[in-house]
């Protein structure tokens, strides 16, 4: 059988600007698969940088699988049509995106899906999610709707409309901004504090927390509100995050992983650390896979789809929808032993099965930029599945020159977690910061006694 992995992108590439670095490579992750099934042929068809599926140095792809067919789109070769056009010159059998994020629009999804669509009308298998789920997941008031009309708890929320709210007042003829008026009056009514979000923007970045009504309104009128927001009442409790694995009806919910949260109370992609699997029956997870599968089922997720949650006077509230791979998905591969492109294998081949009972222990941590020398030691250590190094050379402040992400994993308990972490504490001491340690130290504490085995 020919399986073909595949992702496309919307934004022009320059490698000198930031750098990626992952352990292992994927061209040994892609030698494993390969090796794993002999007796299926791979192809890889993508757009630079080709996210989590080449190995690049600037703009230069370092690596390739001696068994993978690669087929790398030319900058003119940028449209849906043309890369299932490439993908189709590949006769594949099972074609597999591996959609990823991208700043400062999270839309991939949407281009790949309608990529998919072309492939199906001529017969190919995919395991994608439709470009219908990436528009409705796209918009977070949108995937609100959504949550709302499927009777899945989310957090209270007002939709204002960019140029209604801050243009509709300047038409020659309007005396008074009734659209600005009605959706201050509605924000007025929300328990504060309340999150204020693009409904566009990826993930938290550029999120603000407001304690007050004077503060919202004042954000609102402000120059920094330049799109379309959601303001929404902010969940106190325990921050999650799942991934839903599956596809035509048949879906697998992992059990979540908690995660650590900034000053304002919410998690930053940056600095967030998880920890899981949580499998205990506190957090009703049972309620929980149930409603996810009746999410998963409605919006029709094929392949991997990332929910972020919290867990808040013994009800889940579900925040977010990211119909793709995510920030936790490799953690989730590590947890089960696998890499990425063999759990989106498996699925394809309807082999796939995923058992709490048999998941290790896996953290996920992240550290300040390491030198290379000191990369090779921490690679040396049994506990570490997988190291990722994210250099961007065009920050202009400190907090945003990257991080260096760890996965530890153990089939022993979470306090072995703290052990290995300890181990490397001893091993890099000037490298781990104190807030992540003490996040992590706080994680271990809550989690402990929170498997059910």
């Amino acid at each position: 059988m020919r399986i073909l992995f595949y992702n496309s992108t919307s934004n022009h590439f320059d490698g000198t600007k930031i750098n990626t670095k992952t352990y292992p490579s994927y061209k040994e992750q892609f030698d494993n698969l390969t090796r794993k099934y002999p007796q299926h042929e791979f192809f890889v068809v993508s757009q630079l940088p080709a996210s989590f599926l080449v190995d690049m140095d600037g703009n230069d792809i370092i690596g390739f699988s001696d068994n993978v067919t690669y087929c790398i789109a030319r900058d003119d070769q940028n449209t849906s049509e043309q890369l299932a056009a490439l993908i189709l010159e590949q006769k594949p059998d099972i074609a597999i995106a591996l959609t990823f994020w991208t700043e400062p629009f999270d839309w991939l999804t949407i281009k790949d899906g309608m990529i998919a669509e072309i492939l199906q009308n001529h017969g190919v298998k995919v395991i994608c999610n439709s470009a219908q789920t990436g528009l409705e997941c796209f918009d977070k008031f949108r995937t609100h709707c959504i949550l709302k009309n499927l009777g899945l708890n989310a957090a209270k929320a007002v939709y204002v409309h960019h140029w209604l709210f801050m243009c509709a007042g300047t038409k020659g003829v309007v005396k008074e901004n009734i659209y600005a008026e009605h959706v201050l009056n509605e924000i007025k009514k929300l328990h504060y504090p309340v999150i204020i979000k693009d409904t566009v923007g990826l993930s938290s970045y550029g999120m603000q927390v407001v304690d007050t009504y004077k503060e919202a309104e004042h954000f609102l009128f402000s120059k920094r509100n330049n799109s379309d927001r959601i303001v929404e009442e902010y969940i106190p409790g325990l921050q999650f995050g799942t991934e839903i694995y599956g596809t035509n009806g048949e879906y697998f919910v992992q059990p979540p992983f908690m995660f650590s949260v900034n000053k304002y109370g919410i998690t930053s992609p940056k600095q967030s650390i998880k920890l899981g699997p949580i499998t205990s029956e506190k957090f009703n997870i049972k309620n929980l896979e149930q409603e996810l599968k009746k999410l998963a089922q409605n919006l029709g997720f094929s392949g991997i789809a990332q929910v972020d949650l919290v867990f808040s006077a013994g009800k889940w509230y579900i925040i977010e929808i990211n119909p793709r791979i995510s920030g936790m998905t490799q953690t989730y591969a590590a947890a089960q032993k696998k890499s990425i492109f063999e759990i989106l294998t498996e699925q394809a081949l309807g082999t796939f099965c995923s058992e709490a009972k048999d998941m290790n222990y896996t953290m996920n941590f992240k550290m300040p930029l390491l030198a290379a020398e000191k990369i090779e030691k921490l690679r040396e250590l049994p506990f570490i599945s997988y190291i990722t190094q994210i250099e961007n050379y065009a920050a202009t402040q400190k907090r945003e020159v990257g991080y260096c992400e760890l996965i530890l994993s153990t089939s022993e308990s979470f306090e072995e977690l703290k052990k290995d972490l300890l181990k490397i504490k001893q091993i890099l001491p000037e490298d781990i910061e104190d807030v992540f340690w003490q996040n992590a130290e706080n994680l271990i504490l809550q989690a402990k006694g929170q498997r059910n085995l």
